[in-house]
């Protein structure tokens, strides 16, 4: 990350990134610090949580890791509670951990599998936003964005559970917004398409498939996660200020492509 700046968009403020040990968390906790923020940063792998952390604080940055599971209510509070005590405020939370945990044909799926997308996919959203939302309407203000998919929008196979839930957030986001405007709080999502992260690369295989797979998203290229973090960071800023109860698309276009007929 380049240098933070003291006149960023986010000066003096306090930020919390779940899931913020790779991928589109590290990104937004580097953009957020860029931007001024102090940043309590978020994974079940405590050293990925403590290199991102590390990372911010090499570029002139205010950081802390806080690793730990994001599907335990209680933990997800005490994790609200150390981000109050370590800064005393909070204004930001970039609920973002999450996985497509059970995949497969729907028969094969068992119902351990379902309930694990559940819980690290919709429940850990609901107690993020909860555990935000408690602390921002008190103090007055702040921003919450979780992070959907574009697995949202439409169905992919192989992914049901996992498509499910992230199209579940997007109206839990919009109850969020109406609950919890009258006191300053916006509640959004970002939803993303396929983003370069390490597990997006893992599930593609190759090189050469990532470059077939790019040549149908119209803009050219897959999105990189700092593609999202920065749409986080609108969200999160002054500038969204109007903005509440929406599913930001970052997808290259794939949303806006509909499949052509072709009868020759």
């Amino acid at each position: 990350m380049s240098a933070v700046g003291a006149g960023g968009r986010l000066a003096g403020r306090v930020a919390v990134v779940t899931g913020g040990g790779s991928g589109i968390g590290r990104a937004t906790v580097l953009t957020l610090a860029r931007e001024g923020a102090a940043v309590v940063v978020n994974d079940k792998i405590a050293e990925r949580a403590e290199e991102t952390a590390a990372l911010v604080a090499q570029a002139g940055g205010r950081s802390v890791a806080h690793p730990g599971d994001v599907t335990d209510s209680a933990f997800v509070d005490g994790l609200v509670a150390d981000a109050l005590d370590a800064y005393g405020r909070l204004d930001v939370l970039h609920s973002n951990a999450g996985f497509a945990m059970a995949q497969g044909s729907m028969l094969d799926i068992t119902d351990e599998g379902w309930q694990a997308d559940m819980q690290l996919n919709l429940a850990a959203m609901f107690y993020c936003i909860r555990a935000g939302a408690r602390v921002m309407t008190a103090a007055g203000g702040g921003s919450i964005v979780c992070t959907s998919s574009g697995s949202a929008l439409g169905a992919l196979p192989g992914i049901a559970p996992y498509g499910s839930t992230k199209a579940a957030i997007l109206q839990l986001v919009r109850y969020a917004a109406l609950e919890f405007g009258p006191a300053g709080v916006r509640v959004n999502a970002v939803v993303p398409g396929a983003v370069k992260t390490p597990a997006f690369m893992g599930y593609i295989g190759s090189e050469e498939r990532l470059h077939r797979y790019e040549q149908q998203i119209p803009i050219g290229h897959a999105c990189t996660p700092a593609d999202i973090a920065n749409a986080v960071l609108f969200l999160a800023s002054d500038e969204a200020a109007c903005v509440t109860g929406i599913g930001l698309v970052v997808d290259g276009g794939v949303g806006a492509r509909r499949a052509e007929p072709h009868v020759d």
